[in-house]
């Protein structure tokens, strides 16, 4: 699990199973390797845990909307699909090691799973060989003895480390309506650049497959930004990029305090201000979702537009970008929250439809 699944994520995973935790990944795992009768017992529910957390977790997504021939055609290609002999097979969900994936052959992706839900949900999953160089921000207990003490002058590490891991990317077919995800993995520390590269090659795999592209044409999630902006008490936002007149840049992050970017004072004030409404086009919103008794996940989603969309007539967002999720009921509730905004008309779009009908109606 500890390859995969950020700590935040994996101690409430473990406190939702009701086993003892350590600080940390490290102090963990050796409690667990000196033996822990509790988690010998919770073996198969920690499987599951993590497999759901591989059909979610730490995954860049883009949605399509299907007709209704094309979701039929797509359900019944399903259906006819058979899972290969392989390593990835025979190990999943565990994960392949990295000195097991040196000898992997080939790379390309490969169908480990066809995974079928008791609501009618279908999950094709694919696992592939990935070469990544990530950055991350390293934490004094993970350095050395005494390394510590050498580097204290420094306010922030940051590490370059080049890996091979095993990637778990997938489609998912709902059991009503004609909307399919693609969810690629995006751990933190992933360039924009390889998940756009890990996109493509699992679109060529899905079609070499199904014997026919159903990922041509990405929902446009833009909109969704702005809409989200304006549904003040929707989850908090955290974070907030936006332009206003005179083509100034803002950008508003309140992680570190819990605030939400919508009505913080500062924003507030600055907004109230100006002449014109801001230009949305990065946001990042948090939900608190309970996963168990007593355990509160809290899943995000970040939808990452730049600054030049706002001066297009019709800007384009092909993706999310969902972190923190520990299995399918959080998940599924950011999505829903997202989905449930995509045809949502804005505030002031309603109230110029009541203008036209309050028109059409004296006209009358």
């Amino acid at each position: 699990m500890r390859a995969r699944m950020p700590w935040n994520v994996a101690q409430r995973v473990l406190k939702a199973a009701q086993l003892h935790r350590s600080q940390g990944w490290k102090r963990t795992l050796a409690r667990v390797t000196a033996g822990d009768e509790h988690y010998d017992a919770r073996e198969e529910e920690l499987k599951d845990s993590l497999t759901q957390h591989l059909l979610c977790g730490e995954k860049i997504v883009r949605f399509f909307e299907l007709t209704d021939e094309e979701m039929s055609s797509l359900r019944e290609s399903s259906h006819t699909l058979e899972v290969p002999e392989g390593p990835f097979q025979a190990m999943f969900p565990i994960l392949l090691d990295e000195a097991d994936l040196k000898t992997v052959n080939p790379p390309t992706p490969t169908l480990v799973s066809i995974m079928n839900f008791e609501d009618g949900s279908i999950a094709l999953v694919l696992a592939s060989r990935r070469h990544l160089m990530t950055r991350e921000t390293l934490q004094p207990q993970d350095l050395p003895e005494g390394a510590a003490s050498e580097l204290h002058e420094y306010s922030e590490l940051i590490g370059i480390k080049h890996q091979r891991l095993e990637a778990i990317d997938l489609l998912w077919i709902p059991p009503t309506g004609n909307l399919i995800e693609l969810r690629v993995d995006f751990p933190i520390g992933m360039y924009q650049r390889q998940a756009e590269a890990a996109i493509e090659r699992a679109t060529t795999a899905f079609s070499q497959l199904l014997g026919q592209n159903y990922l041509t044409t990405p929902v446009n999630l833009f909109p969704v930004i702005e809409r989200l902006y304006k549904a003040t008490g929707d989850g908090t936002m955290v974070e907030l990029a936006f332009m206003v007149s005179g083509s100034a840049q803002k950008h508003e992050k309140t992680r570190r305090d819990g605030q939400c970017c919508r009505v913080e004072a500062y924003h507030v004030g600055g907004v109230s201000v100006l002449d014109q409404p801001i230009e949305p086009y990065r946001t990042s919103v948090m939900w608190t979702v309970p996963i168990a008794e007593d355990v509160l996940s809290m899943p995000e989603v970040s939808l990452m537009g730049n600054s030049v969309d706002t001066a297009v007539q019709a800007p384009f967002l092909g993706e999310m970008i969902a972190r923190n999720c520990a299995n399918l009921i959080d998940y599924g509730h950011i999505r829903d929250r997202i989905i449930s905004h995509l045809h949502s008309p804005l505030p002031d779009e309603v109230a110029s439809v009541a203008v036209h009908d309050d028109h059409q109606r004296s006209q009358g």
